[in-house]
């Protein structure tokens, strides 16, 4: 039996609870299985980690580097030993999986600064289109972290908002985001009309101080937490009390399972084109019923009910999704990704914050970039497999 290794930096948030309840059921409908162990943060641990992972049998890893400088070392750990790497969120800056090797299956995340833009968007309009927000961060060097350039993009849209000092960052825990809610809140009181966290645990704990202090004030959070997904369906804007004015979720039950099934096809032969080597996945806004998803109708971005969220991405093995539908392998050429990913391509590097200012003098881009008939290729044909197939959200 095939044995798939996860590792998250930790499983005391949903996300990484739902990913890995994704890999589960992945791995059970492909007569796979699935072990994991938390790296908390430290590169080290999660190398030896690894390691031992693959020392003892492992067929495939996928998960998360800390920060973006980690991942060339996983990398070269999977490139060690054999075994196909799947990637999410952190990315090595100026470095693609064609420098490293085969192994480096496949990096995936949704669209950074697009999406980070989009929930800022909500929060403005939850706000009624001006007012002053403070804006918690996450750890810096996180890719995440790319969401403040989508909150830029966004206030320039909105001139009457205005962000109320600098932002400040968190450890994406609510223990992080209560502290600099707290801090905020003694600097600004009730000038402070909304709040921007940079992740779901953040926004929680600001909600909490907020909800001590009874500020009945709008809040976005990202990633579709359990609690939160909970929070904007239940409580509107005439609750009296602080508000989730909405979420996005970068469908983590899925991504978890598309990396078992990915590393599956891969040992069984299967080998991605190039654009498929980096990738943005799909996601879901999730917004409040106080809003109007006719507001946010120029967005490109798929919307989704907060209960059918819930219904999927917690469903304890007994999601709609179809793994055996998703794997070439399995199903052939009519298999089917179940979300809308699309390749990432040169032009996008600025999503990923590359830069020609942090460009290293002696990098050169593989020439492979440079083949957009390719790269069009390959989004045509994961557009029109994910509309002639299932979507498990809509």
């Amino acid at each position: 039996m095939d044995k798939a290794f996860v590792s998250p930096d930790n499983i005391e948030n949903d996300i990484w609870q739902a990913f890995l309840a994704g890999a589960r059921e992945a791995a059970s409908a492909l007569d796979l299985s699935v072990d994991y162990q938390t790296h908390g943060g430290q590169e080290s641990q999660q190398m030896s980690q690894l390691q031992a992972a693959i020392t003892g049998g492992a067929d495939m890893i996928t998960g998360t580097a800390y920060q973006n400088s980690g991942v060339r070392s996983i990398a070269d750990v999977a490139a060690e030993g054999g075994v196909p790497f799947i990637s999410y969120w952190t990315m090595a800056t100026w470095w693609t999986p064609l420098d490293t090797g085969p192994e480096f299956l496949q990096y995936q995340i949704p669209e950074v600064v697009r999406t980070g833009a989009a929930t800022a968007r909500v929060l403005f309009e939850a706000m009624g289109g001006s007012g002053n927000f403070v804006h918690i961060t996450g750890v810096p060097g996180h890719v995440g972290s790319h969401r403040n350039a989508g909150v830029e993009l966004a206030m320039e849209e909105y001139p009457d908002i205005e962000r109320l000092g600098e932002p400040i960052p968190s450890e994406w825990t609510r223990a992080t985001g209560r502290q600099a809610m707290s801090d905020f809140l003694s600097k600004f009181g009730d000038d402070i009309d909304g709040v921007y966290g940079q992740n779901d645990g953040v926004a929680l704990g600001a909600l909490s101080v907020l909800e001590e202090n009874d500020m009945a004030v709008p809040v976005v959070g990202y990633d579709g937490f359990q609690e939160s997904v909970g929070l904007v369906r239940d409580r509107s804007a005439d609750s009296g009390q602080p508000w989730l004015a909405g979420t996005f979720a970068a469908q983590p039950f899925w991504q978890g399972g598309w990396a078992v099934v990915k590393g599956y096809d891969w040992l069984h032969g299967w080998r991605p084109e190039v654009p498929e080597r980096m990738m943005f996945g799909g996601g879901a806004m999730i917004i409040n019923d106080s809003l109007s998803r006719d507001t946010f109708g120029d967005m490109d971005v798929s919307f989704t009910s907060p209960q059918r969220y819930l219904d999927v991405a917690f469903s304890e093995g007994e999601s709609p999704y179809d793994w055996q539908a998703m794997s070439v392998e399995e199903s052939g050429d009519e298999w089917d990704p179940q979300n809308l990913l699309s390749p990432i391509r040169r032009e996008d590097f600025s999503q990923l914050l590359w830069t020609e200012e942090n460009k290293p003098s002696n990098y050169s881009v593989p020439s492979e970039y440079d083949n957009a008939d390719l790269f069009d290729q390959v989004e045509q044909d994961y557009r029109e497999r994910f509309e002639n197939g299932a979507n498990p959200y809509a």
